[in-house]
């Protein structure tokens, strides 16, 4: 098997952390993808630019909130939706 040769946004510990957030989440209620929106967004809070988007996954972001806002959601909730499905398929997840 071929390694990517992509170079990875989080740092092993910064997926571990992801990972400790995202169970603690879960354990206070919350459903499993909004407990990952959080765990990312937490990281991303402690490391301010360092996981910054790229124009085009700004634009990604943007087209998806807006379908979600148009499913009803609220701003905010599809705003974070938009990011979180982007970062997804950033760390490989679709």
């Amino acid at each position: 098997m071929r390694k990517k040769s992509r170079s990875h946004r989080y740092s092993a510990k910064e997926h571990r952390q992801i990972e400790h957030i995202e169970e603690s989440e879960e354990k206070l209620g919350h459903s499993k993808p909004e407990a990952r929106s959080i765990a990312y967004a937490t990281v991303n809070k402690q490391n301010p630019g360092k996981h910054r988007f790229t124009a085009k996954e700004e634009r990604q972001a943007g087209h998806i909130a807006a379908s979600e806002r148009a499913e009803g959601k609220s701003a905010q909730a599809a705003k974070r939706i938009g990011f979180a499905t982007v970062n997804k398929r950033r760390s490989g997840g679709r």
